[in-house]
């Protein structure tokens, strides 16, 4: 039985595909409670291509073939009923309405991540940041936030990070970068100009590179050692990256989790400190 989402992967890949796979794609999204009982001569006529370029679009997705990609489908909608995700937001919408969308819109993008993250690929990027002596991470715009608490926690938990979410300290900070380095890109789309130069320029200078992402097929997976990637299927929002912002949070902490579980006794040594300093600031006054 096949674990992946048909429409996540879609949206994922989309900008990869042909014209012709991007007819089929666009048929998929827009009827997709229809296709999943379609033969696929009627799913053709109806999306005006041809059997084959259904099936080579399946294979493009991922899937073994059209059945495989139904079953993938049916399965995704179904639990998208489950999880209560609705993938718009209507100008009607009361707060209610949203409030409950937003939250089942996140909760769908968790469920995903876990079920879908190359947890191999964590694991590496993990030991990648345990053996590296400084890690540079690096965000601008909606990804800075999360760039910055990344390297909050990893100062917490004992490593030397340093962030860096504008367009000429990014640049300027590969020049100090050498070799036993980790360069770490925080991208939505991975198509952010000023990260992936700053993980390419990085990588010349011999360090290590990592990322999380949304999209598998992005310049910074190709960019970069290794990934992570979210599985987001985005609630249409008027602004961008909302659940997989969630999701991208999620998947940091397991890694700042993971990184205290290997030197357990050190680590609740330094949280006890931290707490402590945090209890004395309490009491300081001018």
């Amino acid at each position: 039985m096949t674990n992946k989402s048909c429409l996540t992967t879609i949206k994922q890949k989309y900008s990869t595909l042909t014209s012709v796979e991007k007819k089929i794609a666009d048929y998929i999204l827009s009827e997709s409670q229809a296709v999943i009982s379609m033969p696929i001569a009627d799913f053709a006529k109806e999306a005006c291509v041809v059997k084959s370029a259904v099936i080579r679009c399946c294979k493009t997705l991922g899937f073994d073939g059209y059945s495989e990609l139904k079953l993938a489908l049916a399965m995704e909608l179904s639990k998208n009923k489950q999880l209560g995700f609705v993938p718009y937001i209507d100008k009607n919408d009361g707060v209610k309405d949203i409030f409950e969308k937003v939250f089942s819109a996140n909760v769908k993008t968790l469920h995903d991540t876990a079920a879908d993250v190359d947890i191999a690929s964590v694991e590496r990027i993990v030991e990648l940041i345990d053996s590296a002596n400084v890690i540079y991470i690096y965000g601008i715009g909606t990804s800075a936030v999360i760039a910055s608490d990344f390297q909050y926690r990893l100062t917490q938990v004992g490593y030397t990070a340093v962030c860096f979410t504008d367009v000429p300290s990014m640049k300027v900070s590969t020049l100090n970068i050498k070799k036993g380095d980790l360069a770490f890109g925080v991208s939505n789309s991975g198509k952010t100009i000023a990260t992936n130069d700053a993980l390419a320029l990085a990588k010349e200078m011999g360090a290590k590179t990592a990322c999380i992402t949304s999209f598998p097929d992005s310049l910074i997976t190709k960019t970069c050692d290794e990934s992570i990637v979210i599985s987001s299927d985005e609630i249409q929002y008027p602004i961008e990256a909302i659940s997989s912002r969630i999701a991208q949070i999620s998947a940091l902490d397991a890694i700042i989790i993971s990184l205290s579980a290997k030197h357990y006794e050190e680590a609740v040594e330094r949280s006890k400190k931290t707490k402590e300093f945090v209890d004395r600031g309490r009491y300081i006054t001018k």
